[in-house]
């Protein structure tokens, strides 16, 4: 199955990507800029893993993602610019299907050591327009 994801270019969680979320690893000044985006969100729209009833958590070797580039563009709308300045990317995985498990909103949670990059991104504002 194929797997999107925002990871940060160069910080890593556990020797993989750091997300937008947890941002370990990430500067400071990246991580305020990022609050608000993380305040904004609600648990109706973007539910954490936890909230989500499909997911109902996230364990320690799973990673957050989405099984489609569409999902991944309605999450982070209108804050494209601001991943991008913090240096987050968007990340495409192939992952087992044993391995993912999709919640709602196309939000998904997978292995992280059972995936497989395939390509890689910059994510660009005028990135959510593209993928559209």
């Amino acid at each position: 199955m194929k797997v999107w994801r925002v990871g940060h270019k160069s910080a890593l969680d556990n020797g993989f990507p750091s997300g937008p979320y947890t941002c370990n690893g990430v500067s400071g000044e990246h991580h305020e800029r990022l609050w608000g985006m993380s305040c904004a969100h609600s648990y109706s729209t973007h539910p954490s893993p936890q909230a989500d009833p499909l997911l109902r958590d996230i364990r320690s070797n799973e990673r957050c993602g989405f099984d489609s580039r569409e999902a991944l563009n309605a999450w982070f709308d209108g804050w494209g610019h601001v991943l991008a300045e913090c240096d987050f990317e968007v990340w495409a995985y192939e992952v087992p299907d044993w391995a993912v498990r999709v919640g709602r909103h196309g939000q998904a949670v997978f292995v992280a050591g059972e995936a497989v990059e395939f390509s890689r991104h910059e994510f660009a504002p005028e990135q959510l327009e593209l993928f559209a």
